[in-house]
């Protein structure tokens, strides 16, 4: 799913898989402008939706600490596996949403 502007540039999107009952959740991104006034909420939720009309149940994705984490835990991802300084100082995560 693409996001775009009223000129018709890409500002957004997010790119997933459904497969054994699962989504997961490769790239998710916005123009930092466009960060902060609920288009991501938005965005997730809609591809959320169409994973479980297609037969998801739960969500994957992996983040770094850097990232996202926050955002993920605010809309109900679980951290279920950390890589220790990767890269170095930070941590990377594995975490999982059950799609009521």
């Amino acid at each position: 799913m693409i996001v775009t502007d009223q000129q018709q540039q890409w500002i957004g999107g997010i790119t997933a898989e459904v497969y054994w009952g699962w989504v997961e959740i490769h790239k998710f991104w916005f123009s930092e402008e466009y960060r902060g006034k609920g288009m991501g909420k938005k965005l997730l939720a809609q591809a959320e939706w169409v994973a479980k009309d297609m037969g998801a149940t739960k969500a994957l994705l992996t983040t770094y600490e850097f990232q996202a984490r926050t955002f993920y835990e605010a809309h109900g991802y679980q951290v279920v596996g950390e890589i220790k300084d990767y890269p170095p100082g930070s941590s990377y995560y594995t975490m999982v949403k059950v799609l009521a």
